[in-house]
Parts: C-alpha cells; structure tokens; sequence
C-alpha cells in the first residue's frame, strides 16, 4: 500500500507516520509539506490513500484533493483541527472517502484505514508480484486487461501468475477483475445517480451493457436500477 500524507505541522506527520507504521509495517509512506511537493510525489508514485490536512501553506488541502480527484485514482482523506461542519460539506462534495480531525485517535485512524482496505479489497501478506497487479487493476481497471499483459508488466509468465494469483486470493484473476468491477460500479451508482446504467457500465470496463447488468445481478441478486433505487447494502 502506497500513502502520501500531506500536513505542514511536523509533529503531527510524524504522529501519523509512526502510527501507520506501528500497525503496517511493510507499507511506503510518502510525506509532503505542501501541495507542490505532494504534486511531485503523486507524479512518480501510484499512491492509493492520500492523508490531506486541509489547512496548508499555499495551495489549501481542499484544493489539493480536488486536484487529486480530478487526475488521479487515489482516494483522499481530510484532517483538520477544525471541527467545522463546513469543511465536512466541502470535502463531502469532493467524495472524500473519509474526514478526520485533530488530534487523531489512534483507533479512529486504524478503523478508518481498514475500511478503505475493505472497500477496496485489499490484503495483507500477498506477494509483490501480486500486489503489483493488483494495483494495475485497480488503476486500470476501466480499460481492457489481460493476464497476459500483467504478467509480462511484472517480469513472470502467464501461468505462473494465474497458479500464483489463484493460491494467494483464493479465486481467479478474472473473477478478482470482475469482482473488483462490480464494486466500482456499486460505488458510482451512489456517488452518480445522473449517470446512466450504460456510463456506469463503460466506466467500469465492461464490453457491453448487457453484461454488466448479467454480471451485477447475479454477483448482487440485484439489477443495477435496483440497487440505485435500494437502500444501499454495503
């Protein structure tokens, strides 16, 4: 897992740098001052979570995350010190995926990062062969994806990553693909109730309308009209 925290305040970044650490160990932490040197680190890192703290010099964390939202894959989560149900409707119209405020309860933290490892199917103990792909599938996840492709982007052949994904996720790489979909679709059906079931179908990277709704429906029990129309069951 790749993290970019963002916090001019020292102590705080070290707070949060060694509390990540304490509870996962294996995973890189990135840390950024300011928007430019976050900007920079978003350019050479895939980064899955962003900690944004939304009072920085410069360039604000809200305009930061707006800015991460709009080119980027990784989701964000404002911290302030400020209590402010304003920032809450602020960062709730950029779909932050969590909001956070000083000082940081430790419990809070680790709950808040184990959801957004549920969310997003993440495990720990995989292998880096393994956890290099699937972050390509979450990052591309809207385009065509084949294993043959991911093999060769991690240096093995086909058949020793399909054994290897099979062993370590305890399903295939095309079920973990379409599972993965799914629930990027699930996500847009509430985040966008604007778009159309054919968008969301094109946004998760399916060939045709007809198979995502086949494929939702029977990894749901639901269409996706009637899950949009649902209350809701995450």
């Amino acid at each position: 897992m790749n993290i970019l925290i963002v916090d001019d305040e020292l102590l705080e970044l070290e707070q949060l740098v060694f509390l990540i650490h304490q509870r996962y160990p294996e995973w890189n932490l990135f840390e950024a001052e300011d928007a430019v040197q976050a900007k920079r680190v978003l350019s050479q890192h895939l980064i899955d979570l962003s900690l944004l703290d939304i009072h920085l010099p410069g360039e604000s964390g809200l305009e930061l995350c707006d800015y991460i939202r709009g080119n980027y894959k990784t989701e964000c989560v404002m911290i302030t010190a400020h209590a402010d149900f304003q920032y809450a409707q602020h960062a709730i119209k950029l779909h932050v995926f969590d909001y956070l405020v000083k000082p940081i309860m430790t419990e809070e933290l680790y709950r808040m990062l184990e959801h957004y490892m549920n969310r997003y199917g993440y495990v720990e103990g995989l292998s880096l062969d393994i956890q290099g792909v699937i972050r390509v599938i979450r990052e591309e996840y809207r385009s065509k994806i084949n294993l043959a492709d991911l093999a060769a982007r991690v240096h093995v052949s086909p058949n020793y990553l399909s054994r290897k994904f099979s062993k370590e996720l305890g399903m295939s790489f095309q079920e973990y693909l379409l599972t993965y979909r799914i629930e990027m679709a699930k996500v847009f059906l509430k985040k966008h109730p604007d778009w159309s079931i054919q968008k969301v179908s094109e946004e998760t990277g399916f060939a045709t309308i007809n198979h995502f709704s086949q494929s939702f429906k029977k990894h749901t029990c639901e269409t996706p009209t009637q899950y949009r129309e649902g209350k809701y069951h995450d």
